[in-house]
């Protein structure tokens, strides 16, 4: 069952790096040139970037895969909205719950994010102060942190054969290869 979940975050990172990239791409072509932007844009792309290699090496069990996943996820975790910064980031399917302060009212809400998602910005002047929780990550870091590569079977794979004992009995051994006699 862990190495189902493991597949799922993997998958999910995976598609999140690559409609990452993909969304990034497109708002550098179709957006009017902004230094700062111009400037700031490997900042999601490398992060994007890192889901990406994290889903694939955590797909195929590595190590890297696991450690490059648990940082994939700490920057999922949190939302941090306010005028001095905004800062959220979702990769493949995220939930969160939020508290906004704005004015002299508050609200406590939720939010859904499909493919990818990030809003990274500095100086939004008049941006409520807030902050939120993804549900998906937390529960999936709780996850990796218990996974060990290597230590679960894979489901999808048959057993390896047994190995059996050696006998010091040439006529007990089912491998004996057959010498013809010389006479």
């Amino acid at each position: 069952m862990v190495k189902f979940w493991i597949r799922i975050i993997a998958v999910l990172e995976i598609i999140g790096g690559v409609f990452g990239i993909g969304i990034v791409i497109w708002w550098l072509l179709t957006m009017p040139v902004n230094t700062l932007t111009i400037i700031l844009s490997p900042v999601p792309i490398g992060i994007y970037l890192l889901s990406l290699l994290s889903g694939i090496s955590l797909w195929r069990g590595r190590s890297f895969g696991r450690k490059a996943s648990i940082i994939i996820q700490l920057i999922q975790l949190p939302k941090i909205i306010s005028p001095a910064l905004i800062f959220m980031f979702s990769f493949g399917f995220d939930f969160w719950i939020h508290y906004l302060l704005h004015g002299n009212f508050s609200t406590l809400g939720f939010e859904f994010r499909f493919l990818a998602f990030q809003q990274f910005f500095s100086g939004v002047e008049d941006a409520p102060l807030g902050f939120g929780l993804s549900i998906p990550a937390f529960i999936f870091l709780i996850i990796l942190f218990n996974y060990k590569p290597g230590s679960v079977k894979d489901e999808f794979l048959p057993p390896p054969p047994e190995i059996t004992e050696v006998t010091d009995n040439s006529e007990a051994t089912p491998n004996k290869l057959i010498q013809p006699e010389h006479e």
